[in-house]
């Protein structure tokens, strides 16, 4: 594998999941195809992040520890800063889609190819 592309200026990914290996996993594979990535473990940590420098699209699993991603999609969307910005739902227990405020929702495991060209779709339609 050659080595990824060096990227300072790309859009950034806020990743939220309590799984170490899906965080590193992710991490890697959004940096090596030039985007910015900051993790969190659970909602209230993303919402700290995100109260920082603000990503440019958040990518969230449901089912987490301290604040789960239902609750912090609810949050995301009722803070008009954070409101824009487009919101990835995923869960490996979900048996169906739950009924939140997410621009798209993956059953786990997801396909990188498939979520990184639901990333770049996202991003496009905030463009001006």
């Amino acid at each position: 594998m050659s080595s990824p592309p060096a990227s300072t200026a790309g859009p950034l990914i806020l990743l939220v999941d309590d799984e170490f290996d899906v965080l590193s996993a992710y991490s890697m594979l959004f940096e090596y195809h030039g985007y910015r990535v900051q993790t969190a473990n659970n909602g209230a940590e993303a919402l700290a992040a995100a109260a920082g420098e603000r990503p440019d699209i958040v990518l969230s699993d449901l089912m987490m520890p301290v604040m789960d991603g239902g609750r912090l999609c609810l949050a995301w969307r009722a803070d008009p800063a954070l409101c824009p910005i487009p919101f990835i739902l995923t869960s490996a227990g979900a048996l169906k889609e739950p009924p939140l405020p997410y621009d798209s929702f993956f059953k786990k495991p997801v396909r990188f190819d498939v979520l990184l060209a639901e990333i770049v779709r996202l991003l496009a339609l905030r463009k001006p």
